[in-house]
């Protein structure tokens, strides 16, 4: 990590939270924000738990990275107070005219302890609340007052889409809440042959060969295996679509908590043939070319970063009609809008599509022009007016 940098005169300092250094929708945000402010205007110091990805991205790009002892995401009395103790710390160090915020346990500890220590502007970015994942009902609305006090004791609230400021409805914080669409670039873009060539390598569990199936039509999704994906509803409708469409075939790039079920799902569904995972794959953005359709079956979705991916990479998608994602795809403009938890909305959505080849290409190049409007350079222009 690097040492503390001292302010140079005239520049705003930034300093930037986030409770995980890994790779993750979050953490690419802070890197493309502390990397995108001009340097003859701000100097930025990102302080993290762990010394993951991002951490390492960060010291590779000469930012002032500092470690957070005893942050994570797990909840632990004594790595709580570890990790408070040492963000009062890293605050009064640095200094900072801006505190930028980012994750919930982070928002949580930071924007208090910033107020404590009257940092001039407190910015918390939400990429998404915890009171919509699958819990019981007590735990969404304790975690609902939590995110509430957050924003309360932050100056400027970012949301990532229109949906996550209707979510946070309670009294006094829509006015202190600004919507920000994160942007997303992909440097290099794999042509479909080569992309398709290098999945197949990273499948290594299925009973079928992937590289058998090099020429077929390939639906895909990048997501974690975690229960909000509903992956289980996308592989019920890769089931009814292939016996219609034997060569179909749908390639999952991710992993998490649910593989093993998955998988299991899979055999027991006789689509081994039809169904492929390839686990966690790195950039995987740059390989979809690889695919004729994305799919995205989410519960919930604050934004859809992968979405715009899909987009850049000139993909008709179907996606579940939830959180941010309409503020991506416009329904049966630049794609195709469903609700979510139906599979027969999925399965009809898909057959539509494969039957309809001009279709697809007019929602690919209707969803390519539309990506481009999600750019780093606006997301960072916008967020600078809120500094």
């Amino acid at each position: 990590m690097n040492e503390t940098i001292k302010q140079s005169p005239g520049k705003k300092k930034v300093l930037f939270l986030i409770t995980k250094s890994n790779w993750g929708g979050a953490q690419r945000y802070v890197y493309d924000l502390a990397t995108a402010l001009p340097e003859t205007d701000y100097e930025v110091s990102v302080a993290v738990g762990g010394n993951g990805e991002l951490a390492q991205k960060l010291t590779a790009s000469n930012i002032n990275t500092i470690s957070i002892p005893g942050l994570q995401r797990d909840i632990s009395v004594r790595k709580e107070l570890q990790a408070t103790l040492a963000i009062a710390k890293i605050i009064r160090a640095e200094k900072p005219d801006v505190l930028h915020i980012n994750s919930s346990k982070a928002g949580a500890l930071g924007t208090l302890l910033g107020r404590i220590l009257r940092v001039p502007n407190i910015v918390f970015t939400s990429h998404g609340w915890a009171f919509n994942e699958d819990r019981p009902c007590w735990q969404k609305i304790l975690l609902k007052f939590i995110h509430y006090c957050t924003v309360l004791w932050s100056h400027k609230t970012i949301v990532v889409s229109h949906k996550l400021k209707q979510e946070m409805n309670w009294l006094g914080v829509q006015k202190k809440m600004y919507v920000v669409h994160p942007g997303r670039t992909i440097p290099t873009l794999k042509p479909k042959a080569e992309a398709r060539g290098i999945i197949e390598t990273k499948v290594t569990t299925s009973e079928a060969n992937l590289s058998d199936f090099h020429t077929d039509f390939w639906i895909g999704t990048i997501a974690e295996l975690h229960p909000i994906k509903r992956l289980h509803r996308a592989i019920d409708a890769i089931a009814a679509v292939s016996r219609n469409y034997p060569k179909i075939r749908y390639v999952i790039i991710g992993d998490g908590q649910l593989r093993t079920v998955l998988e299991q799902q899979v055999r027991d569904l006789g689509l081994t043939n039809h169904v492929f995972f390839t686990g966690n794959i790195h950039e995987a953005g740059r390989l979809l070319q690889a695919f004729d359709i994305f799919l995205l079956t989410s519960k919930s979705e604050a934004f859809g970063y992968v979405l715009l991916e899909a987009g850049l990479a000139s993909l008709p998608c179907v996606a579940t009609e939830v959180g941010g994602i309409p503020d991506i795809i416009l329904h049966e403009k630049t794609g195709m809008l469903i609700p979510p938890e139906q599979t027969t909305a999925i399965t009809e959505s898909l057959t539509k599509l494969i039957e309809n080849p001009n279709l697809r290409t007019t929602y690919a190049r209707a969803h390519a022009q539309r990506a481009q409007e999600f750019s780093i350079e606006k997301m960072t222009r916008e967020t600078m007016t809120l500094y």
